[in-house]
């Protein structure tokens, strides 16, 4: 009743920051309307009304961006350790606005739609359309709008908790650990001796349609904004205890067992886990974040910090009841403009998650911009494999250095490629009050950005581990 309570005087003053009108210190500042631009000139540096303190394009930057509408899109051809090899498309459709409009120096772009059809071979599909519009219906507001149908045969579940950070192991050989992922599941894929199989002993069915709604509200020029929204998503657990599916015969040839208790079946069992037979999760979202980004897709400097909050409640129909909180900074940094063209990107990130947060919902770190899972996997610790490590607290730290080596224009379109190393870090805890900067995960490895008209990042990232190793073909910046 108290974390109700709270969430409700939180979203109500959450709502009051948001919708409430906003006396702005810099209308004396914004671009008369009469004011005769030349075309496709430089406008003047003076910001539009309610972005008095944003960062502004660079010139370089701004004679770059595109204007009016234009496509980016391409065959998805992505591969990590979990979905597989996979395959779809991803089209975007941009209105950045014109050159002598105040807001495209402010703005990455006036709207922006993108829809995405994917598949991959480890069993996996993940469908959105988005919407984005971050001067909508005007600069003191954004628009963010996504659905998203996202399902994997093969979900990981390592389990919850600290109990996660230590060796690999399973029920079907008690007391044995593995330090390589290679060996450990070339242990459990194993065909036994009496008929049965440990090959999904980690992984469950899951099928989650999504629908995301948020509104934001520019505070101080623009630097601050609130956030309000709602998440509706009904999530469908599909164990494969006792079912028949593939295992490894002696030979080495593919055979069909029967699968034995999962780790999820026996935390159920156990009563350790929330969310066994899956349902509504729907949420309230809260946030207040701080940006000083000089370009959001693709920052060459500025910092960006946000408190983001989730509420489940019956309120909005969910059958869980919860909150999570997520303080996330960003920094980036350019030491060296006038040599070379050298970004320092750092980020750090703590979470908190209450008593009857499902097991499912538990990996996932609220952003403003988009839900993500950890920790492992593409948007965490990239040397390990995704959900390796969860639990109702955790911590996490990306190190990335981004060195743009080449600029260049290839059928119209503008292009930057960028080499990327990074170290990321990270750890779960059972409890706040456990918090230890002990036993910490660690990963490292190598990028390549494709920057395509400033806002498409493509991504490849090959990242490796004490325990494993992985390679990443995706989209955009992991932050």
């Amino acid at each position: 009743m108290r974390a109700r309570g709270f969430a409700a005087r939180l979203a109500v003053l959450a709502a009051a920051l948001t919708l409430a009108p906003e006396a702005r210190a810099d209308d004396d500042t914004s671009v008369p309307e009469n004011a005769a631009v030349p075309p496709r000139a430089i406008p003047p540096r003076r910001p539009p009304a309610g972005l008095g303190a944003k960062r502004r394009l660079t010139d370089e930057d701004f004679d770059r961006k595109n204007e009016d509408f234009y496509f980016t899109g391409l065959p998805l051809l992505a591969y990590d350790p979990l979905i597989g090899f996979g395959a779809g498309a991803r089209v975007y459709l941009y209105y950045d606005g014109r050159k002598d409009d105040p807001l495209f120096a402010y703005t990455p772009y006036l709207h922006r739609v993108f829809g995405q059809v994917f598949f991959g071979t480890g069993g996996i599909q993940d469908h959105v359309i988005d919407y984005d519009a971050p001067a909508f219906p005007d600069s003191d507001y954004r628009v963010r709008a996504t659905l998203e149908y996202d399902a994997d045969t093969n979900w990981p579940y390592f389990g919850v908790g600290s109990r996660t950070l230590a060796p690999l192991s399973y029920a079907g050989n008690p007391g044995a650990t593995y330090s390589q992922m290679g060996d450990y599941r070339n242990a459990v894929n194993a065909a036994r001796s009496d008929g049965t199989t440990y090959a999904r002993y980690n992984v469950y069915g899951l099928q989650r349609p999504i629908m995301q709604l948020a509104l934001e509200r520019n505070l101080l020029g623009g630097v601050m904004r609130t956030m309000v929204g709602a998440n509706f998503t009904n999530a469908s657990i599909h164990d494969y205890t006792g079912k028949q599916t593939n295992a490894v015969g002696a030979n080495g040839q593919t055979v069909q067992a029967t699968e034995a208790p999962t780790l999820l079946a026996s935390d159920c069992a156990k009563g350790l886990v929330v969310g066994c037979n899956g349902g509504w999760d729907n949420v309230l979202r809260l946030a207040i974040s701080l940006d000083t980004r000089d370009f959001e897709p693709d920052p060459n400097d500025g910092v960006y910090a946000e408190l983001s909050s989730e509420f489940g409640t019956r309120l909005l129909g969910s059958q869980f009841e919860y909150m999570r909180l997520m303080l996330s900074v960003r920094g980036f940094y350019s030491p060296i403009p006038r040599v070379a063209d050298l970004v320092i990107a750092a980020r750090g990130l703590y979470e908190i998650q209450t008593h009857g947060t499902p097991f499912f919902s538990m990996t996932l770190m609220p952003f403003v911009d988009d839900n993500h899972a950890g920790l492992g996997g593409l948007r965490s610790l990239r040397g390990y494999f995704q959900n390796r490590f969860v639990g109702p607290d955790f911590a996490l730290g990306n190190l990335e250095l981004r060195w743009t080596f080449v600029k260049f224009r290839a059928l119209k379109q503008g292009f930057a490629l960028e080499a990327v190393p990074f170290v990321d870090a990270g750890r779960v805890f059972d409890s706040v009050g456990q918090t230890t900067f002990d036993d910490w995960k660690f990963d490292g490895g190598l990028g390549l950005r494709i920057a395509w008209n400033e806002a498409t990042i493509i991504m490849i990232d090959y990242a490796r581990s004490v325990e494993d190793d992985a390679l990443y073909m995706n989209f955009n910046h992991i932050f």
